[in-house]
């Protein structure tokens, strides 16, 4: 048995040990399991059918492919007709029929997918690839002939591509702005001329499928002609061998006929590149070798970087390759919808989490981020990927600037960079160029304005806050959000930090004052006895409160949590919010609030209580995982609650068999999901995995939270929280380019062997943290 099944046997496959791998044995999955290729230039999501996304320069670029929904097939792949007539694809499906092919394996490792299965004396193996750089994707394809006779088979590549944004004007179609043509060469070469809607020539683009020409007998280039009186799942096949089309859909269809030998294979390879660049590598088998190699040793770096052993076999395997491998993904994927835009509070979140692996990518994103703040100091709910002349969400949430001041704060803190504060920048309605510094005390001073503080001294909801399905109860101007008035607790106190420490000639006690303020109104109005409220809205009621205008005492996970976060509630209130987290337990993890909202309809609220969002699902009385736990998970830390912290983690991690099997969540158990659902018949059910800020929950519930890594401005603070139970823990992490070995154990924190013994207030809660200034020994 794999030892990673130790906590439950895994239906369907087992991890792969030592790298973020799983390996699956059949290709009757209860949903499609999918795992993400990326470098940056380009976004591959594979299933167990193949390959079914791509999409260039990512999260903006056009779409190079995509399987459309509903579709259950993958739009890449190889038909299989053998000398008897059967026919199937190189993932089996989708043909229906009685036969079942054998020894299947799927594995999916981080520098490729493969695929194999047996049948009728032929085994069949597909490996997808992308490289370090590039919009490229290497598709390979074999038949090994297993008996003592000769096997004929004829082999039917196909890609029907796209190549177009992903969401285009209603009246225009794809196919309009493609030109394809075909040439045979050394290979066989179809190409697509990508045009330009708008009309601007020097936005055009091209794309390519390079294949083996060997054994060749035919292509197609039109869609319709190679479909013929058949569908995408069984066509015709027909090839006509046409050099161009325009205009039509096209398919990139080829024809090869192999005879094979006792025992020989033979290997058809292709590859799919936007705008050009050199692809002999991938044909040639020991160079393909040397670019898999060079892949895999990308990954290797990404998991020495940071790493943990808590004793606990399974936590440890998925925290240390399966946790920043995700985090990876999702700095492509964003939320992956795709809109070719950001969320500004998704950006905050999800970067403040890669600082513990890339800090260039989120020096990056903090410049694109503020190019695209406007001028009184607000964040759009979204941004363009391709800046601020890009398109926009301009929806009137409110808490961009929120998570932005405590991404600037860590990013700070995790560089000391803090040259990056004298760099220029325009904004998204200005041309004029002010430094960073200017921007990011813009982002408070947009809350310190009188018109956006309401009648109890919060600030004002307006479209929304974190939870977006409130999305009406500011819109008048009179609502408020305690979980936005909380964050702005902390971003005070984080801007007053950075003003400190570059000795800020301004006025910073102000900022400091209004916190306080602050402080005190939240504690004052939000707070009803037990819990604290989650929002007021336009017509002057209190939402999430222990009467809400349906008539329902209903407690917010996220206002609670984040109340102990930013130190606005003190150590009297912490059983209290313990409370809070227990009547939202269920046996799915922890609820966002509870009970559901919609059954009665409530006004000025929005769309989560008007009875547009059903009860129990995503967010509406689920487990949301991100707020559901991943805030809990913060909150119980600071709260000092190791054995609780460490159960959360768990709760937001798939893995375990025991919270999350996968009979009911019908999801992978490596994939880190949006949520849990309740809804009738989908009980325990998961949704979206990977879109979801809970990955960003995972790292830094591990190495900020639960090990207590947390760097500062002027040096480095450690504040664990382990379980009783865990006698000892061991972090290697990674802090300004040095390698770093936490130990913890009874009672006593280690770094790099030296025992730390200087001690001070955490900046935002004040409870005692050990500390170590800038000059670190190694």
């Amino acid at each position: 048995m794999n030892r990673y099944t130790k906590r439950g046997a895994y239906m369907y496959g087992k991890f792969i040990e030592n790298t973020a791998g799983y390996e699956i044995n059949t290709f009757d999955l209860p949903t499609s399991w999918e795992y993400i290729y990326e470098n940056k230039d380009i976004l591959l999501k594979v299933d167990q059918f193949g390959p079914a996304y791509a999409q260039a320069n990512p999260p903006g670029d056009i779409v190079l492919f995509k399987r459309e929904q509903h579709q259950k097939y993958s739009p890449w792949l190889v038909h299989i007709v053998t000398e008897s007539g059967e026919c199937f694809s190189n993932f089996f499906k989708p043909y229906s029929t009685a036969i079942q092919p054998e020894n299947v394996r799927i594995e999916y490792l981080p520098e490729c997918a493969r695929y194999g299965f047996s049948h009728n004396g032929l085994r069949f193996e597909t490996e997808i690839f992308i490289p370090d750089s590039g919009v490229k994707i290497i598709y390979k394809f074999k038949v090994k002939n297993t008996t003592g006779a000769e096997k004929s088979v004829g082999i039917r590549p196909q890609l029907v591509p796209y190549l177009n944004q992903a969401q285009m004007a209603p009246w225009d179609k794809y196919e309009w702005y493609l030109d394809t043509k075909c040439r045979l060469e050394d290979r066989i070469t179809v190409s697509s001329e990508v045009l330009d809607p708008s009309g601007q020539s020097e936005k055009r683009r091209c794309a390519c499928l390079i294949s083996d020409s060997q054994d060749l007998s035919g292509y197609e280039i039109s869609l319709e002609k190679y479909i013929g009186f058949g569908d995408m799942l069984m066509p015709d096949m027909n090839y006509t061998n046409d050099a161009r089309l325009y205009a039509y859909p096209p398919v990139y269809a080829f024809a090869y006929d192999w005879v094979l030998a006792p025992g020989e294979e033979k290997e058809l390879t292709q590859v799919f590149t936007l705008d050009g660049g050199d692809v002999d590598c991938y044909f040639e088998k020991e160079q393909y070798v040397i670019e898999k190699e060079k892949r895999k040793a990308v990954f290797d770096l990404l998991f020495s970087k940071n790493r943990i052993n808590t004793g606990d076999e399974m936590f440890d395997y998925y925290a240390n390759y399966w946790v920043p491998l995700q985090m990876n993904w999702v700095a492509s994927l964003d939320r992956g919808w795709p809109t070719g835009m950001r969320g500004a509070r998704d950006s905050a979140q999800d970067y403040t989490a890669l600082l513990y692996t890339d800090t260039e990518a989120c020096k990056q994103i903090v410049f694109k981020m503020l190019t695209c703040q406007r001028r009184d100091g607000w964040f759009p709910r979204q941004y363009s990927d391709s800046g601020r002349h890009g398109k926009h969400d301009l929806r009137e949430y409110v808490d961009g600037g929120v998570f932005f001041l405590e991404f600037i704060w860590k990013y700070l803190a995790h560089t000391h960079d803090f040259d990056i504060l004298k760099e220029k920048l325009p904004w998204l309605d200005s041309d004029d160029q002010n430094t960073v510094l200017d921007h990011v005390i813009q982002a408070a001073e947009y809350y310190l304005k009188a018109d956006n503080i309401g009648e109890h001294g919060l600030c004002k909801i307006r479209e929304g806050d974190w939870l977006d399905s409130v999305n009406r109860a500011g819109l008048e101007g009179r609502g408020e959000s305690v979980t936005v008035s909380q964050q702005l607790v902390m971003g005070l106190t984080y801007l007053a930090d950075i003003l400190n420490h570059i000795h800020y000639e301004g006025d910073i006690k102000k900022y400091l004052t209004f916190a306080e303020n602050l402080t005190d109104n939240i504690n004052q109005h939000a707070f009803n006895g037990n819990f604290y409220n989650g929002c007021y809205n336009d017509n002057g009621q209190w939402i999430f409160s222990q009467n809400d205008p349906d008539g329902k005492e209903r407690k917010y996970s996220v206002s609670n949590y984040y109340a102990v976060i930013a130190g606005v509630a003190k150590e009297d209130k912490y059983e209290k919010v313990l409370n809070v987290a227990e009547s939202l337990r269920c046996d799915m993890g922890y609820r966002l609030f509870y009970p559901p909202l919609g059954g009665k309809p409530i006004e000025k609220v929005g769309r989560i209580a008007s009875g547009d969002t059903p009860p129990f699902m995503i967010e509406n009385g689920n487990v949301y995982n991100h707020g559901s736990q991943g805030f809990l998970a913060r909150a119980l830390a600071v709260m000092g609650e190791g054995e609780k912290l460490f159960d959360v983690l768990k709760w937001i991690m798939p893995y375990d068999q025991t919270k999350h099997p996968t009979e009911k969540v019908l999801t992978s158990p490596y994939a880190i999901t949006n949520c849990y659902q309740q809804l009738p018949g989908f009980e325990h059910r998961s949704l979206m995995c990977f879109l979801t800020g809970s990955i960003a929950m995972a790292v830094r519930g591990v190495y900020e939270w639960m090990l207590g890594i947390k760097p500062a401005l002027d040096g480095l603070e450690i504040a664990p929280c382990l379980p009783a139970g865990m006698d000892c823990a061991e972090a290697e992490f990674t802090y300004m380019g040095k390698q770093y070995v936490l130990s913890i154990s009874n009672g006593k924190v280690l770094l790099n062997g030296k025992e730390l013994m200087d001690q001070r207030p955490d900046l935002i809660t004040g409870k005692m943290v050990w500390y170590i200034s800038t000059k670190l020994e190694g």
